[in-house]
Protein backbone atom coordinates (compact mmCIF):
# COMPACT_ATOMS: atom_id res chain seq x y z
CA UNK A 1 0.00 0.00 0.00
CA UNK A 2 1.22 3.72 -1.08
CA UNK A 3 2.20 6.26 1.67
CA UNK A 4 -0.99 8.58 2.58
CA UNK A 5 -1.30 11.71 4.58
CA UNK A 6 -4.12 13.73 5.66
CA UNK A 7 -4.51 16.88 6.61
CA UNK A 8 -6.63 18.90 8.91
CA UNK A 9 -7.26 22.48 10.28
CA UNK A 10 -7.82 26.00 9.58
CA UNK A 11 -6.06 29.48 7.63
CA UNK A 12 -8.00 32.54 8.19
CA UNK A 13 -10.63 31.51 9.89
CA UNK A 14 -11.45 28.35 7.05
CA UNK A 15 -11.47 24.63 7.27
CA UNK A 16 -8.68 23.67 4.98
CA UNK A 17 -8.17 19.53 4.34
CA UNK A 18 -6.65 17.38 2.34
CA UNK A 19 -5.83 13.48 1.45
CA UNK A 20 -2.85 12.49 -0.45
CA UNK A 21 -0.77 9.34 -1.17
CA UNK A 22 2.40 8.33 -2.66
CA UNK A 23 1.95 7.03 -6.27
CA UNK A 24 5.62 6.59 -7.39
CA UNK A 25 8.44 5.48 -5.01
CA UNK A 26 11.61 4.44 -6.59
CA UNK A 27 14.25 5.53 -3.60
CA UNK A 28 16.79 7.04 -3.96
CA UNK A 29 15.79 8.62 -7.53
CA UNK A 30 12.16 9.16 -7.54
CA UNK A 31 8.83 10.38 -6.05
CA UNK A 32 5.54 11.35 -6.99
CA UNK A 33 2.71 11.95 -4.61
CA UNK A 34 -0.87 13.32 -5.52
CA UNK A 35 -3.99 14.89 -3.89
CA UNK A 36 -6.66 12.39 -3.68
CA UNK A 37 -10.19 13.41 -3.87
CA UNK A 38 -11.07 17.04 -3.70
CA UNK A 39 -8.64 19.04 -1.44
CA UNK A 40 -10.58 22.00 0.64
CA UNK A 41 -7.64 24.36 -0.23
CA UNK A 42 -7.44 27.81 -0.88
CA UNK A 43 -4.85 29.12 -3.32
CA UNK A 44 -4.54 24.93 -5.14
CA UNK A 45 -7.19 22.81 -6.30
CA UNK A 46 -6.53 18.65 -6.96
CA UNK A 47 -2.40 18.55 -7.33
CA UNK A 48 0.37 16.18 -8.48
CA UNK A 49 4.03 17.00 -7.69
CA UNK A 50 7.15 15.03 -7.93
CA UNK A 51 10.67 14.63 -8.13
CA UNK A 52 13.76 13.05 -9.93
CA UNK A 53 17.52 12.84 -9.59
CA UNK A 54 19.35 11.64 -12.41
CA UNK A 55 23.26 10.84 -11.56
CA UNK A 56 25.37 13.02 -14.00
CA UNK A 57 29.31 12.89 -13.78
CA UNK A 58 30.43 15.33 -11.11
CA UNK A 59 26.78 16.23 -10.13
CA UNK A 60 23.18 15.05 -10.21
CA UNK A 61 20.22 17.01 -12.10
CA UNK A 62 16.93 17.34 -10.45
CA UNK A 63 13.57 17.63 -12.47
CA UNK A 64 11.06 18.86 -10.29
CA UNK A 65 7.11 18.73 -11.21
CA UNK A 66 3.84 20.21 -10.22
CA UNK A 67 0.42 20.19 -12.00
CA UNK A 68 -2.39 21.69 -9.93
CA UNK A 69 -5.88 22.25 -10.24
CA UNK A 70 -7.74 25.38 -9.60
CA UNK A 71 -10.20 25.59 -6.26
CA UNK A 72 -13.66 24.60 -7.30
CA UNK A 73 -15.01 27.83 -5.13
CA UNK A 74 -15.34 30.87 -6.96
CA UNK A 75 -12.84 32.78 -4.19
CA UNK A 76 -10.82 29.84 -4.32
CA UNK A 77 -10.41 29.91 -8.33
CA UNK A 78 -9.73 33.86 -7.63
CA UNK A 79 -6.86 33.40 -5.13
CA UNK A 80 -5.91 30.18 -7.80
CA UNK A 81 -5.81 32.63 -10.74
CA UNK A 82 -4.03 35.46 -8.61
CA UNK A 83 -1.94 33.11 -6.66
CA UNK A 84 -1.47 29.65 -8.25
CA UNK A 85 1.66 30.43 -10.05
CA UNK A 86 3.24 31.99 -6.64
CA UNK A 87 2.61 29.32 -4.68
CA UNK A 88 3.40 26.53 -7.31
CA UNK A 89 6.84 28.21 -8.09
CA UNK A 90 7.42 28.29 -3.77
CA UNK A 91 6.92 24.53 -4.04
CA UNK A 92 9.26 24.02 -6.88
CA UNK A 93 11.89 26.10 -5.25
CA UNK A 94 11.46 24.06 -1.70
CA UNK A 95 11.63 20.67 -3.33
CA UNK A 96 14.87 21.95 -5.36
CA UNK A 97 16.72 23.66 -2.29
CA UNK A 98 15.43 20.20 0.02
CA UNK A 99 17.29 17.71 -2.36
CA UNK A 100 20.45 20.44 -2.27
CA UNK A 101 20.26 19.63 1.13
CA UNK A 102 20.04 15.69 1.54
CA UNK A 103 23.29 14.20 2.33
CA UNK A 104 25.37 12.31 -0.49
CA UNK A 105 25.28 8.90 -0.99
CA UNK A 106 28.79 6.95 -1.42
Amino acid sequence: MASRLRLAGRAFGLKLALDEAVTVYKPPTMKVWETIGIPHLLVIGGYKMGFEITPEQTSSRVRVLIDYDLPRTTIGRFLGYLLGPFYAGWCVKRMVADAGLAPSRP
